[in-house]
């Protein structure tokens, strides 16, 4: 009986051992896997150097009312100067809701956005393609209480049965009125069926 009390001691400080050492082994593995995953992670590039209050890579920005989506704005950076409440966005897109569940979309290279109104200042090669056109220009201005984009610079509206230029423009995004001001050019085609 003497002899088993010795064996049962050693089978246990040979267990504890094993599991200890399997214990380090764990911990060096999670330790060497954990520090070659942070050497292959990129740092991300540094923000610009700016006097921004704050300034963010890859934005998104949602515009709802009582719970609706306005509009959806993604950018490439944003930097935002709160004494302003302003927002300075590069490379933008945005995505604006209409209530007959179709979209107008905008690209830009550049815009500011007013974080207080939610009005936007856009600019640098603007595309808007809407349900049935596509204007282009190099800038303009969405008034978010209205929702109404005026064009005060010269625009090319293109469409299937329509091309039209005009000095300035304005397309009220609720009732789909589109008003061109000044020089206004263009070809209508009328579908014939005989």
């Amino acid at each position: 009986m003497h002899i088993k009390q010795l064996h049962k001691p050693r089978k246990v400080n040979v267990f504890l051992y094993t599991v200890i050492i399997l214990l380090i082994s764990l911990i060096l593995a999670v330790f060497i896997r954990h520090k070659m995953i942070l050497r292959n992670t990129k740092t991300p590039p540094p923000p610009d150097n700016t006097e921004a209050t704050l300034s963010i890579k890859k934005f998104h920005h949602t515009a709802t009312k009582n719970g609706d989506k306005q509009w959806f704005l993604e950018a490439d950076s944003a930097s935002f100067f709160a004494d302003k409440n302003m927002a300075r966005l590069t490379d933008i897109s945005v995505t604006f809701y209409l209530k007959n569940n179709q979209n107008v979309y905008l690209r830009a290279n550049a815009g500011q956005l007013n974080t207080k109104t939610n009005d936007m200042t856009i600019r640098g090669n603007v595309v808007v393609t809407m349900p049935q056109y596509t204007l282009k220009t190099e800038s303009l201005n969405y008034h978010h209480h209205s929702h109404i984009i005026n064009i005060n610079s010269p625009v090319k509206i293109t469409g299937s049965s329509i091309t039209l230029t005009a000095d300035t423009m304005s397309y009220k995004m609720k009732s789909g009125i589109l008003k061109c001001i000044g020089n206004v050019e263009g070809t209508f085609l009328e579908n014939f069926t005989w």
